[in-house]
């Protein structure tokens, strides 16, 4: 077992400051291995699902973007591609994801920010586009997230979430359950000497609400869903929402 990480999640995920913390710890840990980890767990089709999410946002000509919980930078590095004459801001909580990011930047349009998906180190309407990836499940509060991403959007801004889906009957949702603790946690084994990493998927999920309800929360939070689509027979899923108000798509 990893001598660096041993602590278990799901006695860390019930608070939101304790979740912050193990956050922090486990990414950290998971770094280094991290886009391995994710091409494995998807079966490779993760990248395919990241150009979705970009590939489903509108034609803009010079957005500013902004990718919550950014990792190691994959999506702020699709979104500059997309919009070559807009910014891309990537947060994250852990700094050593941060710094691979940094290191594999190649665009002069991107910049990456430590920061709290419940605090978001942003003006008020700074941003015309928001995404995440597998971002909002990490929130030490889901709705408070959801908060700030509107908070940060300009009226009419997109948001657009890559996420892991929980089906809506109990007896599915513990089936998926016990399929993403032992394949994740299979690869948080192999990579990490320990379950405890990447199993986490698993244990994140938990708490987290169903589809259904989570389409209240954003519509709740001022948001109207535009699009959704489901993958991996429905574990992960996208979902792409605009802000209500006049758009401000046309920014200089």
């Amino acid at each position: 077992m990893s001598e660096r990480f041993r602590l278990k999640a799901r006695e860390w995920l019930d608070v939101p400051d304790r979740k912050r913390i193990y956050n922090e710890l486990h990414f950290a840990e998971a770094a280094r291995r991290y886009d391995l980890a994710t091409r494995a767990m998807s079966l490779g089709r993760d990248a395919a699902w990241k150009r979705m999410l970009v590939g489903s946002l509108p034609s803009l000509p010079c957005p500013a973007c902004v990718d919550i919980a950014c990792g190691t930078g994959d999506v702020a590095f699709l979104l500059a591609g997309r919009y070559p004459g807009g910014v891309v801001t990537g947060v994250d909580l852990s700094a050593p994801m941060l710094a691979i990011a940094r290191e594999r930047n190649r665009f002069a349009n991107v910049r990456f920010e430590q920061g709290d998906l419940c605090g978001l180190p942003l003006p008020d309407g700074s941003a015309d586009v928001v995404t995440g990836s597998y971002a909002l499940r990490n929130a030490p509060d889901l709705r408070k997230a959801v908060a700030e991403v509107h908070r940060v959007l300009s009226p009419g801004g997109v948001a657009a979430f890559l996420e892991f889906s929980n089906p809506e009957r109990s007896p599915l949702r513990y089936l998926q359950y016990l399929l993403l603790r032992s394949w994740c946690g299979l690869w948080g084994l192999l990579l990490h000497g320990t379950p405890e990493i990447h199993g986490y998927v698993a244990e994140s999920l938990r708490a987290f609400p169903g589809r259904n309800r989570m389409r209240e929360i954003f519509r709740e939070k001022g948001f109207e869903v535009s699009t959704e689509r489901r993958f991996f027979i429905g574990i992960t899923g996208l979902l792409v929402l605009q802000k209500a108000g006049a758009s401000t798509s046309t920014r200089e």
